[in-house]
């Protein structure tokens, strides 16, 4: 989970829609983040299952090709993967406390993200965006979802878990076939 403030959040009419299709371009790695254990936390790697499932009917043909990757609490230990993968884009998914409503949805750039440790995982992101940024010369941004509660053993919200069903839906529709896992 990322702290990151009052960030103003993106609604599924359209705008979230346009924005993160507007974003995404050639070769795609998603790198789903969090730790499921601690209920909203797990937003991320709900993202990156969902965005493994197979796709229902005839595959689509959409403008880009993914590579999932749900990389828990350790994103840092997935920089080779997404190195190897080539990327034109990395999507980073994880909960992030924007104080909004719980289940908002933000795009958020690399310079947008907070320095210091404020995560549930190790590695600041703002670090790991960076480095990829400079190892792929890819596009890095975050897509960040507001959490509602993040206790060690407690089930999903409602409101987290219909955020992670709309972005793997949007993602689904921009991708070309099945997504690939890491």
């Amino acid at each position: 989970m990322t702290a990151l403030g009052a960030v103003p959040a993106l609604s599924p009419e359209g705008s979230l829609t346009e924005a993160l299709l507007l974003r995404l371009r050639g070769r795609v790695v998603v790198l789903g983040i969090g730790n499921p254990l601690r209920g909203d936390d797990g937003a991320g790697s709900r993202v990156a299952a969902l965005l493994l499932e197979p796709l229902p009917g005839e595959a689509r043909a959409g403008k880009v090709s993914f590579t999932v990757i749900s990389a828990g609490e350790v994103p840092e230990s997935f920089l080779g993967p997404v190195v190897a993968a080539r990327p034109d884009t990395v999507l980073l998914v994880d909960a992030g406390e924007m104080g909004a409503p719980p289940g908002s949805v933000a795009l958020l750039e690399v310079e947008d993200l907070p320095e210091g440790p404020l995560f549930t995982h190790r590695t600041p992101l703002r670090l790991l965006a960076g480095v990829l940024r400079w190892e792929t010369g890819a596009d890095v941004f975050l897509l960040a979802i507001q959490p509602r509660h993040l206790e060690w053993g407690e089930a999903m919200s409602s409101e987290v878990e219909e955020a992670t069903r709309m972005v793997s839906l949007i993602l689904g529709s921009a991708r070309e076939g099945e997504a690939l896992p890491c």
